[in-house]
């Protein structure tokens, strides 16, 4: 794979991970302010998970209601169908990693400002929770989410 390749492959997939982020979400860019993505990929275990901002309240997937005006469907099936999709494109990511002959990431920590546009990704290859006795990929998630709601 060209550096081309992988950095064309690596652009449509993170923006899918947005999208699908902001779909879930009706496309609101008048109340939201966040995106925050989770992308777990260690130990072959793939996890996708996201949070909001809105209303400059950091908000789980499930909450989202109970701070937009615009209300979205937050069903379980939702919710599921979205961390599925989700899911299934970090493993087409690891795959453009692997064929790329490049080390697999172990976690993906996406922010997109609907509102102006902006998007940053932290890419990190250190174990977050494989190398801890009683840590899971949702540890990670909830490190993450407890971390950005306390700034």
């Amino acid at each position: 794979m060209t550096p081309t390749t992988f950095d064309t492959e690596f652009q449509r997939l993170t923006t899918e991970m947005v999208e699908i982020a902001f779909e879930y979400i009706g496309r609101n860019k008048e109340e939201v302010e966040g995106i925050y993505i989770c992308g777990s990929m260690e130990n072959d275990m793939y996890s996708y998970n996201v949070f909001y901002q809105i209303n400059k309240t950091k908000v789980k997937k499930q909450d989202v209601n109970n701070f937009l005006t615009q209300k979205v469907d937050t069903s379980s099936q939702m919710q599921h169908s979205l961390m599925g999709t989700g899911n299934e494109m970090l493993l087409d990511l690891s795959d453009v990693f692997i064929n790329a002959n490049r080390e697999v990431p172990t976690l993906l920590k996406m922010v997109y400002h609907p509102q102006t546009g902006s998007f940053d990704c932290d890419i990190i290859y250190e174990p977050q929770y494989s190398n801890h006795p009683e840590w899971t990929d949702a540890d990670v998630f909830e490190n993450w989410y407890n971390q950005e709601k306390e700034s």
